[in-house]
């Protein structure tokens, strides 16, 4: 009767002692991985840090150039609105150069999972101001038929032409038209670090995906060309 409750305390530590055996050898087996994966961030880290140190936090990875045309309106009325006296229309149309860059100072993550490396890269950001290319530049303006504000109304516009191309700058459907180049432009810097840094991690790595902060992550999108460091 005693030796049934030992016989199970000893079944108890043995069960014990064989899944925690089991557990240091998935770790031990899975180790390397482990150990490369920290090994490419960690250098990966330190390196971003030298180069700021060195050549600047900035990481320019798309430019594009649009046609804009901004427009300002100045409609003005009398006797409490009942008596309309015209509307202005301005209108500046110009090629504009948009430039977008990453900071390499913000928050990185770099995975590697059966030879492909996730980057989890910063947050794309617009260059402020855009380049707006004058000598292409056209404008207009046209006056209500009781008012004589097509100057002054010009003028205003071109004084506020700066501030709105940089909130388009910014913007979610200028953002989309880039992503893709920056996207290549990313994986062209990580995949330049991995070549140069080849030596010091012995899995290759046969992809890139890239990803941005706005981006749903559950389906990136892995660029071509494939790449392989050996």
């Amino acid at each position: 009767m005693v030796l049934i409750p030992s016989v199970l305390v000893i079944g108890i530590l043995a069960w014990l002692f064989i899944g925690t055996i089991r557990d240091v050898v998935i770790w031990v087996r899975d180790l390397p991985g482990r150990l490369t994966q920290q090994q490419i961030l960690e250098t990966f880290r330190q390196s971003v840090a030298e180069i700021i140190s060195t050549k600047g936090d900035i990481l320019e990875v798309a430019t594009m150039q649009t046609d804009e045309t901004v427009t300002k309106f100045d409609m003005k009325t009398a006797l409490n609105e009942l008596v309309y006296l015209g509307t202005t229309i301005s209108e500046i149309r110009t090629p504009v150069v948009y430039r977008y860059h990453i900071r390499l100072s913000d928050h990185w993550q770099l995975d590697v999972d059966q030879g492909a490396c996730i980057v989890q890269a910063p947050a794309l950001r617009p260059s402020l101001p855009p380049a707006i290319r004058t000598e292409g530049m056209e404008k207009k303006s046209e006056a209500g038929w009781l008012r004589f504000n097509a100057a002054e109304n010009l003028t205003d516009l071109e004084k506020e032409l700066t501030p709105a191309l940089e909130k388009r700058a910014g913007n979610t459907a200028h953002l989309n038209l880039i992503r893709e180049s920056a996207r290549k432009s990313v994986a062209d810097f990580v995949k330049k670090w991995l070549v140069k840094n080849a030596n010091s991690h012995p899995d290759s790595i046969r992809s890139i995906t890239v990803i941005f902060p706005d981006e749903v992550q559950t389906t990136p999108v892995t660029l071509p060309p494939t790449l392989r460091v050996n």
